[in-house]
């Protein structure tokens, strides 16, 4: 028997919190040339966002096809029901092999920390009585949903291979004396003993160990470029004495909602404090060790692509490449992921290579969604629709049959910003519409929100809500967001009706996997990394 070839594999890639113009083809400061060799040999999709720039809502949606109506996933702290449809459910029924290896952080982070070694009870075991899934749909997976510290599967592997490692990465064993910089510091733990090296070694021993008849769906995760910014030798050095261009200068937030105020006063925002260790020489670090975290996992995704050529799979398996969400690195006077407009937040990096699918040096520059990706892998294997899944498939982009796909696109997020003295807890709902030329942000009921000319202001920094001349755009926009969110909603309803499952639009109660509830004292683990 033989791999059926009507059946493509898939290299599904991901990194956490790297921003859209972090490529050494956006700029020629930093190398990435595995990326940058995955842009010409394929498609670059230019203007793809994140449906919600928070790890776990944006993972969320990027197996199931679903916004966080759909999912309820809609920050951290909140966990992705197992009754939830995901991907692995449908390539399995197809006659697929899935693997996740990486951060899947589809619960929280002390969850996935122990699960490895203190899964649910009856859940399947390996012969070293380790947990190795099934997890979300995927048959196999290997954990780390950690920054730095040991976590899952990888502090198994440290334990085993590696102990002084448990501790090694600590700030406090940094290489060099740290200079203040905002959880900045040079990583003391050999780069083969780095959970990104680590990823790309268990990556290749799957490939290595899968069953060539069956067709392939792999997703390797990388934990970083997120904070903190420690990464190991040669990485540390390795722009240590390139001079990069000063962040966004902080715009005037007078006429935007009360978060962007509340960043400018070091109050919760939802993002990292930028009012120290983030100037001067130590931006210049920051900078630096964020582009090197991003050059390891460039050299790492370069080792797998070759043994995927050695293995003689590079023509047959799409290989995708994207983030979960961008970084603010400064940009705006923010960092990480706040609920604000901004592209470096929103906006990620997008490549999609196939030889036999997609012509090589393509750019597209409409704008897309995660939501999309589920569906577009689903049709390209030739699998069946998931019941409730929001997204639309842009496989015909991809094959050239199609010049566009979407001409807007929704982000949205609910955010609990906590009290302070003088400021109350602060919750926020908003919907983001992006298209080619606008972007709409709506609170809903609140009084204040956002309308930005991206043509003519690409960083957002004159918010155009309140001003007459742009009345009848923001009621047009308004009005299309409206119908954006009742056309999406639950998807294609013929699909749960012609399904007739007894979970519905959900998952009946025998395709759960056993639900994971231990957890790891992460805090009296790691302690401060700032």
């Amino acid at each position: 028997m033989t791999k059926d070839r009507s059946r493509p594999n898939f290299l599904f890639i991901t990194t956490d919190q790297q921003r859209w113009d972090t490529m050494g083809l956006h700029n020629p400061r930093i190398r990435t040339p595995a990326m940058d060799g995955l842009a010409r040999a394929g498609m670059r999709c230019g203007r793809m966002y994140s449906t919600n720039a928070i790890c776990m809502p944006a993972r969320a949606s990027m197996i199931t096809g679903r916004s966080q109506r759909g999912h309820q996933v809609f920050n951290h702290n909140v966990n992705l029901s197992e009754a939830v449809p995901v991907l692995g459910d449908s390539l399995r029924a197809a006659g697929y092999s899935t693997a996740l290896i990486g951060k899947a952080h589809f619960k929280t982070a002390d969850i996935e920390d122990v699960l490895p070694d203190q899964p649910p009870p009856g859940a399947p075991l390996g012969p070293d009585g380790i947990w190795y899934g099934p997890y979300y749909g995927f048959d196999y997976a290997e954990l780390h949903t950690g920054h730095a510290y040991p976590a899952g599967h990888w502090r198994l592997w440290l334990e085993k291979h590696y102990p002084q490692g448990l501790q090694q990465w600590r700030p406090g064993r940094a290489l060099e004396p740290r200079s203040g910089a905002y959880a900045s510091w040079k990583n003391a733990l050999p780069a083969q003993c780095h959970y990104t090296y680590w990823t790309g070694d268990r990556t290749i021993d799957w490939l290595r160990g899968r069953d060539d008849e069956q067709p392939f769906f792999l997703w390797m995760s990388f934990a970083d470029p997120h904070k903190p910014f420690a990464p190991p030798r040669p990485y540390c050095d390795m722009y240590a004495e390139t001079d990069f261009p000063p962040p966004v200068t902080a715009e005037d937030v007078a006429a935007k909602p009360p978060q962007y105020d509340r960043a400018r006063r070091g109050l919760p925002y939802g993002g990292y404090s930028t009012k120290t260790g983030w100037s001067g020489v130590h931006y210049q670090e920051i900078a630096a060790h964020y582009y090197g975290l991003t050059t390891f996992i460039d050299d790492t995704i370069a080792r797998v692509l070759a043994e995927l050529e050695r293995l003689g799979l590079a023509d047959d398996t799409h290989v995708v490449f994207t983030s979960d969400h961008g970084e603010g690195l400064g940009d705006h006077g923010i960092a990480a992921k706040p609920m604000m407009s901004y592209e470096c937040v929103n906006r990620v990096p997008m490549l999609w290579r196939h030889p036999g699918v997609v012509a090589p040096g393509r750019t597209y520059d409409g704008v897309m969604t995660h939501l999309d990706l589920t569906p577009t892998f689903i049709d390209l294997a030739g699998a069946d629709p998931l019941p409730g899944m929001e997204g639309r498939s842009f496989a015909p982009l991809l094959r050239g049959a199609s010049q566009a796909h979407r001409d807007a696109v929704i982000v949205e997020r609910i955010s609990v910003l906590a009290a302070t003295d003088g400021d109350q807890e602060l919750v926020l709902r908003v919907k983001m519409l992006v298209t080619d030329k606008w972007k709409l942000l709506h609170y809903g009921s609140a009084p204040y929100g956002e309308l930005y000319d991206v043509e003519r202001d690409p960083e957002d920094l004159h918010n155009l809500w309140d001003e007459p001349a742009y009345a009848a755009v923001k009621e047009a926009l308004c009005q299309r967001l409206l119908a954006e969110l009742i056309d999406a909603e639950l998807g294609d309803p013929t699909v749960i009706l012609q399904r007739r499952s007894p979970g519905g639009a959900l998952r009946s109660a025998k395709a759960m996997e056993a639900q994971a509830e231990k957890r790891g004292d992460l805090h009296r683990r790691i302690g401060n990394m700032n």
